[in-house]
């Protein structure tokens, strides 16, 4: 990473007037500009080709605005030295509220898995499959599909590697967790935009304008070593840890069984004790999550989609649960619409940081007004999205979607 600045502005002239200064202060206008958008539909066009027009080697995408500037225009630019690429790797469809996987090792239940095409389904006998060329023709795919900018790369030569993805990033994840396998693993999805540009979301690569798939660049450890770490907001604790414990205690985004018990009524009881509890079913709303813990910390989160008393299940909202013997802990958010972010500037250490923002904002004013026409927090990449971030740290666990409000992952020059 070579130079990271997130711009607030109250206008689109002032923005523009601070991106030239960004242009005309960057000495390497040969690398590739990343930049996440989030301004008035009118002013977009403009915006968007001025930073293109400066800097041809580009990735972009349209992003939310910032809770506590959210009635202003903000621009998060980073010029990064790396390898851009573009995947067409679709990824899974929207979540069901439980899916029942097919263990590895079980016969009794008809199977999903890939032939040719490691996402292509097909239906037979578990009794009759060799496992072990499943797993070799999935890897084989996954080189197969990997993006072509890619595919002479060595694993060794990629440290971290950033992108801009949709709404559905398993896809390009999987490829590249199984050919970068110690690299670190940073995903933005991409703010929804069909009431803006007429797209589901909109990303910008190098003059084209797509709607689906990831952009992205992968960074090489010879411009330095990085850190990616993320950040929760207060949450309530409602349970000690708890043990997803042994035998098929989860499957697909189900969690059957925790401390050799009905996980559903344990969360209902535990609502009950914090009063939460009155209805009998769980809150529609995003409020209570499963968190993996480590340690004493949190270190992944998912949100609790569905739960049923009687068959004791508690889905979640991720492709693939926690497994046996993962120590898990539930919580619960208060709602709130603002989040608490680090602007301040990084004096050296150049960071990214990426941001759930909230669905829908309140009715109350914003918590921070501009004094000037703009506000530059230099150093610091800063772009927020409704629909989450992906993440991975290194080889040691598998990608995984945040989509608390206020969840916050930060990728730094170390």
């Amino acid at each position: 990473m070579i130079r990271a600045q997130t711009v607030v502005a109250r206008t689109p002239s002032a923005l523009l007037a601070s991106l030239d200064r960004f242009y005309l202060q960057s000495k390497a206008k040969g690398d590739t500009l990343l930049f996440a958008l989030s301004a008035p539909s009118d002013a977009l066009s403009e915006i968007t080709s001025h930073l293109t027009s400066h800097f041809s080697r580009h990735i972009g995408c349209l992003s939310s605005p910032l809770p506590a500037y959210r009635s202003h225009i903000t621009c998060a630019v980073a010029l990064l030295d790396g390898i851009a690429f573009r995947s067409t790797v679709s990824g899974r469809a929207d979540h069901q509220v439980g899916r029942w996987h097919a263990a590895r090792h079980s016969s009794a239940q008809q199977l999903r898995a890939e032939q040719s095409n490691v996402f292509e389904e097909f239906s037979g006998d578990l009794s009759r499959v060799n496992w072990e060329d499943i797993w070799d023709r999935s890897t084989k795919s996954a080189r197969d599909m990997l993006p072509v900018e890619l595919r002479t790369v060595r694993p060794e030569d990629v440290s971290s590697i950033l992108y801009f993805s949709d709404k559905a990033p398993e896809g390009v994840a999987k490829v590249l967790k199984a050919t970068f396998p110690h690299s670190h693993e940073l995903g933005f999805l991409a703010s929804s935009t069909p009431f803006i540009t007429g797209r589901p979301v909109t990303l910008f690569h190098d003059g084209e304008i797509y709607s689906d798939g990831a952009i992205g660049i992968a960074l090489q450890p010879s411009l330095g070593h990085t850190s990616l770490t993320v950040k929760f907001p207060d949450l309530v604790d409602l349970t000690p840890d708890l043990q997803i414990t042994s035998g098929l205690s989860s499957e697909g985004n189900l969690i059957l069984k925790v401390d050799n018990g009905n996980p559903t009524r344990l969360l209902l009881a535990a609502m009950d004790k914090h009063g939460l509890y009155g209805r009998g079913a769980l809150l529609k709303d995003d409020e209570f999550y499963v968190g993996v813990m480590s340690d004493g910390k949190v270190e992944q989160l998912h949100r609790i989609t569905s739960g049923d008393p009687s068959r004791g299940t508690i889905a979640l909202g991720t492709t693939s649960a926690p497994p046996q013997g993962s120590i898990i802990r539930m919580f619960y958010l208060p709602r709130r619409d603002d989040a608490t972010l680090n602007l301040d500037p990084t004096h050296g250490n150049t960071s990214i940081s990426f941001i759930v923002t909230p669905d829908s904002f309140g009715d109350e004013l914003p918590s921070s007004v501009l004094d000037n026409d703009s506000l530059i927090i230099d150093g610091n990449f800063v772009s927020g999205s409704e629909n989450g971030f992906m993440l991975r740290r290194g080889a040691k666990e598998e990608g995984w979607t945040c989509t608390l409000p206020g969840g916050q992952a930060r990728l730094r020059r170390t």
